[in-house]
């Protein structure tokens, strides 16, 4: 009989390491939708990121913890015996803080000097909007042959922009290494 206690005992540990797994592999960032359009030597940007943190991202954020997410862009000219061209590379990054005296989210993006804010009630708004590319603009210095085009797209937490004594914490942690791989899209002329 005691044994039987300690093999439902190890199968009660089992099920719950498995719903822990389970649960931080739901929390990730995913591009859902992205519509690039190249005209007059300018690639336009418009979609929708899906930023879903894990518990203890949120807990770090609900803290005033501040979180950089950054968003990799590359353009390439797909050619069919080669490896792809590449056009063009860009990094956006934004930044997301819980300020508690006002109780908002405080979003921030774009570059030093130029940088747009904003402020929101909930998180859930804060993340909507952050993942939310509204025609970005990105120039291309050289000029380009009408042809077919395709853009990769990736967007990931920035652990690097973390505060000093979290980064161990959030290198040796799985719910820290949000990611959302890259995803290719075609190029509307």
């Amino acid at each position: 009989m005691h044994a039987c206690v300690k093999i439902k005992r190890r199968r009660i540990v089992l099920a719950v390491l498995g719903l822990a797994f389970f649960s931080q592999a739901q929390a990730d960032f995913k591009v859902t939708e992205i519509q690039p359009t190249l005209a007059d030597g300018v690639l336009t940007l418009t979609g929708n990121l899906d930023l879903n943190l894990s518990s203890r991202v949120e807990e770090a954020l609900a803290k005033g913890i501040p979180l950089e997410v950054n968003i990799d862009i590359r353009l390439y000219h797909p050619r069919r015996f080669l490896w792809n061209m590449k056009i063009g590379e860009w990094t956006l990054t934004r930044r997301i803080q819980y300020h508690a005296l006002s109780g908002q989210y405080l979003l921030s993006s774009g570059k030093p000097g130029a940088e747009t804010r904003e402020s929101l009630l909930t998180q859930q708004e804060a993340l909507k909007q952050l993942g939310t590319l509204n025609d970005l603009k990105f120039p291309i210095k050289e000029s380009l042959a009408p042809n077919n085009y395709s853009v990769d797209l990736r967007v990931s937490l920035d652990i690097e922009a973390l505060p000093t004594p979290l980064r161990p914490v959030a290198y040796t942690s799985r719910s820290w290494h949000l990611n959302s791989g890259w995803t290719t899209w075609k190029v509307a002329p």
